[in-house]
């Protein structure tokens, strides 16, 4: 069954916080430039909203091609300006705003190359295009055993979702063939642990399901979960996604 919107809301979320740490990195980084304007590409239900509020003076603005989740992140965010756009064809003038940022977002636009140069058309010179969180399934690592076919699965099921699933791997090459300067990128560290709340582990196995809807049985995902179960009660259950961030600075003159 699809996630509600607000299933969507709970797991967007959660992957803020899972980046937190980094946004008020890259936010303390700029506390000298002087911000007006900010830009959530694919801000979907405005689960960044508040945050780049507390992180930003300037005028917090989000954008989506989901217009059902802008409905909620207007109750999530109600001093911020929202649009309903496609990142290939954004209705926002050159020289918009000093930080453009997306999240989980790239992987899923089908021309990432062509979103970030327009996310870069929208960026003032000087100012910053931001991919804060993408993921490689290709990497992914499962254990114990009964997991090890998942990754293959799950890359199969985003494949037929439109998505990329190796996107993270490629982030900085795309920062690079954009023409951008002082590009930062780099992978979030692993939490080698099986600390996980059961809000954590109930929004993982949601969005397992969405991706192999088309690969796996619901029998099969009921046994793959009680497998999942049985080794976190052992402490042998492990799940690792790398993850990658990068960001570039959009030159003067270019």
């Amino acid at each position: 069954m699809p996630l509600s919107r607000e299933e969507w809301h709970q797991r967007f979320k959660l992957q803020a916080r899972w980046t937190e740490a980094l946004r008020l990195y890259f936010f303390e980084l700029l506390k000298t430039n002087d911000i007006t304007a900010v830009l959530d590409m694919g801000c979907g239900t405005g689960a960044l909203l508040p945050d780049l509020q507390s992180l930003s003076s300037g005028v917090i603005w989000g954008a989506d091609i989901e217009l059902e989740h802008l409905d909620l992140a207007r109750t999530v965010c109600p001093e911020c300006r929202l649009a309903g756009a496609n990142v290939h064809h954004l209705p926002f003038s050159d020289s918009s705003f000093e930080v453009v940022l997306c999240h989980y977002f790239l992987m899923w636009v089908g021309d990432p190359g062509h979103a970030l140069a327009e996310m870069r058309r929208v960026a003032k010179p000087g100012g910053f295009v931001v991919a804060f969180a993408e993921p490689d399934y290709g990497g992914r690592i499962d254990y114990p055993p009964e997991f090890f076919s998942l990754r293959d699965d799950q890359i199969s099921g985003l494949l037929e979702q439109g998505a990329d699933p190796r996107m993270g791997r490629k982030l900085k090459g795309l920062f690079q063939s954009q023409g951008f300067s002082n590009i930062e990128s780099g992978v979030y560290q692993g939490r080698w642990s099986s600390d996980e709340s059961p809000e954590e582990i109930n929004s993982e196995w949601k969005i397992l399901a969405e991706d192999l809807a088309g690969t796996l049985t619901i029998k099969e995902l009921g046994v793959l979960r009680k497998h999942d179960q049985a080794a976190r009660m052992k402490g042998t259950r492990l799940i690792y996604v790398p993850t990658f961030y990068a960001w570039g600075k959009v030159d003067k003159g270019k």
